[in-house]
């Protein structure tokens, strides 16, 4: 395993076994779900994460097609802007939780101590990288 800080937290993680889980794995959450709101960031997921967010997840292993969970953040907002957050996992484990988060903008990232159930493909030893966003709404149906 090699180790990964990241701001004030730091990773320990296992880049191969992390790329084998993602094979395993035949679609990302907001794939699976299927409801407006993950629609609309399926629909963007290639423009929704800066570029070293996105180097970050390959250095990790991670497919960033393949979001482990992504969720809406109801409540009123700008209609054509919807504040979304989501989560991928990894082989490996969070060694220093830290309390800072990494900003690149308005997208903001950190190693998540505390997360559901990832698939069993990704074994026993597995952590998790949330993220939080602001995307536009591109869809023609509404997001009520």
């Amino acid at each position: 395993m090699e180790e990964l800080r990241l701001g004030d937290q730091l990773a320990r993680y296992d880049r191969a076994a992390t790329v084998a889980a993602y094979i395993a794995l035949p679609t990302g959450g907001a794939d699976r779900c299927g409801c407006v709101h993950c629609r609309n960031f399926a629909a963007q997921r290639t423009d929704a994460y800066p570029q070293a967010f996105r180097a970050l997840l390959d250095n990790l292993g991670i497919d960033p097609s393949k979001e482990g969970e992504v969720y809406d953040m109801m409540g009123p907002f700008e209609a054509n802007i919807r504040p979304m957050g989501g989560w991928f996992y990894f082989v490996g484990q969070l060694i220093e939780k830290g309390e800072r988060l990494v900003e690149a903008g308005d997208f903001k990232y950190w190693f998540q101590p505390a997360f559901p159930r990832a698939p069993a493909c990704f074994g026993k030893q597995v952590s998790a990288i949330e993220f939080t966003t602001q995307v536009p709404w591109v869809l023609n149906e509404s997001p009520a």
